[in-house]
Formats: C-alpha cells, sequence, structure tokens
C-alpha cells in the first residue's frame, strides 16, 4: 500500500554493564557512572528511538508496591565539551531526563529476566542510567541495551 511506513533498525548497543564493575544496585540507588558506555549518533545510526532492553537479577522478591526501574538519559556534549550532570537521589535530584521505566513483575524469590521499554528517545551523545526503585538489589550482572530504530517508507 502506498502512504505507509515501519521501522528499520540499527544494531543493538550495550549502554550500561555492571559487570564491567562488578557493582550491584542497591534499592533507591543508580548504577556507577564506571558502568555506562557512552553512545553517539554513529554508534546509534542518528536515529530518533531506541528500544531499551533492562537484563537484571535481584537479590530477594519484588514486591508489587515498589517494582519499576526508572531509565535517564544524560546527555553530552550539549555545550562544546559540557554534560548534563551524572543522575543522582541526592540533591539536585533527576537533573537528567527521565525517558521511561522498567516494570518488573513482581516476584515470590530471587529472580531474573530481560524487561523492556519500548519507544525511548536518544540524542546525538548520551549516557544511559538506570535507578533501582523495587525493594530488591540488583546483582551485578545487569546488562542494558539499545536497538535504534527510526521510520522509514514501506516497500
Amino acid at each position: 500500500m502506498s502512504n505507509e511506513t515501519v521501522f528499520s533498525y540499527s544494531a543493538q548497543a550495550t549502554a550500561i554493564a555492571g559487570s564491567a564493575t562488578g557493582s550491584s544496585i542497591a534499592s533507591n540507588s543508580f548504577n556507577a557512572s564506571s558502568d555506562c558506555t557512552s553512545l553517539t549518533s554513529t554508534s546509534t545510526g542518528n536515529y530518533p528511538l531506541g528500544d531499551v532492553a533492562l537484563f537484571a537479577s535481584f537479590s530477594t522478591s519484588v514486591s508489587s508496591a515498589s517494582n519499576t526501574v526508572v531509565l535517564y538519559r544524560r546527555d553530552m556534549s550539549i555545550d562544546g565539551a559540557n554534560n548534563a550532570p551524572i543522575p543522582q537521589s541526592a540533591a539536585p535530584a533527576y537533573s537528567n531526563i527521565q525517558v521511561g521505566a522498567f516494570v518488573i513483575p513482581p516476584f515470590t524469590a530471587a529472580s531474573s529476566g530481560y524487561f523492556a521499554c519500548p519507544d525511548v528517545p536518544l540524542s546525538s551523545a548520551f549516557q544511559f542510567y538506570i535507578e533501582n526503585k523495587t525493594n530488591a538489589t540488583i546483582i551485578s550482572t545487569y546488562t542494558v541495551k539499545v536497538t535504534p530504530k527510526t521510520y522509514a517508507p514501506a516497500p
């Protein structure tokens, strides 16, 4: 048919690797900045959106009252070499862009899985950070990967 669009995808890139430092993420805490990879328009293909996937293992059961992991985008090189501040829970809190959240289903025991956050806006240079808002520690084997995508005319 005419006038239709489809998604066109670029290669998946790793944005955060907890295994890089072996650090876990306690409840109500952010991942370590040393776990982040800076992504640029080269690694994201200048695509405006991305489907983001989190792989995480939790140390204990996850309650339905606290079952989200929040995704933030820290823009890099916003004015020359100046970057947005690293996200933190202390003031100034959340000075970066919250771009999504992973909803974790309640677990009755320690468990792991893959969780999706689709259609996240990307910028020309950025890092992702996650904030663990669950009641359980995220074990150090976590990863966050992004698959950039854009709209394209249907064939």
